[in-house]
């Protein structure tokens, strides 16, 4: 069974989302709205080129058949036709690049949200479902935004057509109008019904698509090759992508069925309305005196209004759906962030910074357990401050608070005496040198890379000058592009794959050449062994200079140079001092460093007796 879907009110009426859309296609492209509107027109007019020709030719035939008329009646309907035709093709091949332009625009809005909303929604689960909604309704041209701009020019085009049939059918009787109406309105109701409960399992599907696309990338991601094929874990990913996508398919199946019902509904109502509109004519031939030509054209207006309310009706029912995706996308982009204070101050110019975590309490959103509570500490204007502690003590967790990824749940963080609040988020930002855990190569240039920016924009000299001082450039430089160099293979066929230790090298020259006035690294040289971790920190400590900075390490040799150790555990500060202090009080991190030097010494030994 399938778990209810609780219904909840639409965040933005119909009417606002239609709004939203054409104000911003608006914005971006008058000049597709112009051949929309022929467009529209031509369409509009073309099937009443043939229903009226073809009654005045059967009239002219079974009449005074003058060969003339009929060659002026069938030269007009082929002149006529063929322009409109030329017309609706050309505009067609007009509007159309236009149109994915305008869904690429919206498509770039969802970017810029992705890359800018607050870190916190990036790692909540159900964002992310919202997230994949959102892409839903801009990854194709069928549905969702584009689909609803498909679905308001359709309308636009029936509602012409509508006029002049409306107007044809009038002539032969309202009531043939009245039972048509009628008809098409009760297979809305049935088509309706069907297209909600498809939006219904929405979010569903999307948990679905996003957990099968995961699979799917990861599959895909030669960076995970290696494990794949060592661990043998094709089994194990491949059934798992192939649940996800059975599951897909079985929702995806339920639905089809529905639509099926409704379609064969469909079928026995077009052959009682059609049998019945059919019998009426014919009864107006025999007995009322209506012409052969006039029967033929009421036979294919009536035939063609029946289609065409049919056709609005899904139409209108396809919108409404689609609106729902309109919808979805707007709430993500609407999603709230932490705004920046209306009357931001400003960073500090005095350096080094003082750092200070006064009380501070911290939960995960949707969480009920504390990483920390009450936390307290400071750290001095230009000190090294050194973080160490087991696996998932809240060392990582500091790094994301202090950097504002996330926010305090309550007490606050000061920066020179300042509620760090205070200030605008992209100014703060600046600040920081961060190396972070996860380290994240992209598939530009070396240069790129460790700039962070164009190629044009950066500057060469430090940019040899960082990848020297992280321990890379003899690496570097040795490659055939040297610092022009493309990383990864995913957008150059030439693209160079570094190795961990490598990367993590290069995230350092990067954190060297934003040249930050605060330094957080955060266990970035996992990847390294002990004697080049701490020949790596000593370098960069040299760097620093009088630059606050903040180190995380498993590993403690790169803790001696420090001013200061905080050892956490369990979101606590245990025992905090000097390296000297530390080993003295005999503590945890004495404990800890005891066990590592033994592994510190006899990698010291291997490398010099190698």
């Amino acid at each position: 069974m399938f778990r209810k879907i609780k219904k909840e009110k639409p965040s933005y009426s119909e009417g606002d989302n239609l709004l939203f859309l054409l104000s911003h296609a608006w914005q971006w492209d008058k000049v597709l709205f112009l051949y929309f509107t022929m467009y529209t027109i031509l369409t509009a007019v073309s099937p009443f080129i043939n229903i009226i020709g073809v009654k005045l030719m059967i009239d002219e035939l079974l009449g005074a058949a003058r060969i003339e008329v009929l060659g002026v009646i069938l030269g007009s309907m082929f002149c006529l036709q063929s322009v409109i035709n030329f017309g609706v093709t050309y505009l067609q091949n007009l509007y159309s690049p236009k149109l994915i332009f305008v869904r690429f625009k919206f498509i770039n809005m969802l970017q810029v949200k992705n890359m800018t909303m607050d870190f916190k929604h990036t790692e909540n689960p159900e964002t992310l479902n919202q997230m994949e909604a959102a892409w839903q309704s801009v990854n194709s041209n069928h549905q969702g935004i584009e689909g609803t701009f498909h679905s308001i020019f359709n309308l636009m085009g029936n509602a012409l057509s509508f006029l002049g049939y409306i107007t044809l059918v009038l002539t032969l009787s309202p009531w043939v109008l009245l039972y048509l109406v009628v008809n098409v309105m009760i297979m809305y109701v049935f088509m309706m019904r069907v297209k909600t409960f498809e939006h219904d399992q929405k979010e569903d599907i999307a948990a679905m698509d996003r957990r099968a696309n995961y699979l799917f990338n990861t599959m895909s991601d030669f960076s995970f090759g290696k494990d794949i094929r060592m661990y043998q874990l094709s089994n194990w990913l491949g059934q798992s992508f192939k649940r996800e996508k059975s599951n897909r398919l079985e929702r995806t199946k339920i639905i089809q069925r529905k639509y099926l019902i409704v379609k064969l509904v469909d079928v026995l109502f077009m052959m009682l309305r059609e049998g019945l509109i059919y019998a009426y004519l014919i009864f107006c031939v025999l007995y009322k005196g209506l012409s052969m030509g006039d029967f033929t054209m009421y036979f294919t207006t009536i035939g063609n209004f029946a289609n065409l309310m049919k056709s609005v009706m899904d139409e209108f029912s396809n919108l409404r759906v689609q609106m729902k995706y309109v919808n979805g996308y707007r709430e993500f982009i609407a999603l709230q962030d932490e705004a920046d204070p209306v009357k931001p101050k400003k960073i500090p110019t005095s350096t080094p910074y003082d750092i200070e975590f006064r009380n501070v309490s911290f939960k995960y959103p949707n969480s009920e357990r504390f990483i920390y509570e009450n936390l307290s500490f400071k750290i001095k204007a230009g000190q090294r401050l050194a973080i160490v502690g087991i696996n998932g003590a809240g060392k990582t967790t500091l790094v994301k608070l202090l950097t504002r990824l996330y926010e305090p749940t309550t007490g606050e963080i000061l920066l020179n005496g300042i509620n760090i609040k205070q200030f605008k988020k992209a100014d703060y930002y600046e600040l920081f040198s961060v190396v972070f855990q996860d380290i994240k190569i992209l598939g530009f240039s070396v240069a790129e890379n460790v700039g962070s920016a164009s190629r044009w924009e950066l500057n060469d000299e430090l940019i040899v000058t960082s990848l020297k001082s992280a321990g890379v450039y003899e690496k570097i430089s040795s490659l055939s592009k040297g610092i022009d160099t493309p990383l990864l293979k995913v957008l150059e066929d030439d693209g160079v794959e570094l190795s961990g230790g490598q990367n993590q090298k290069l995230a350092l020259a990067r954190a060297l050449y934003k040249n930050g006035d605060i330094v957080i690294l955060d266990e970035p040289t996992a990847a390294l062994d002990a004697v080049a971790e701490y020949e790596i920190y000593q370098n960069f400590d040299q760097l620093v200079q009088q630059k606050t900075a903040i180190y995380i390490s498993h590993r403690l040799s790169s803790t001696r140079f420090c001013d200061a150790i905080a050892y956490f555990e369990h979101g606590k500060i245990l025992e905090y001092g000097t390296h000297d202090e530390l080993l003295d009080l005999g503590g945890k991190y004495a404990e800890m460093f005891n066990v590592q030097s033994q592994y510190y010494v006899a990698t010291t030994s291997e490398g010099v007796a190698s």
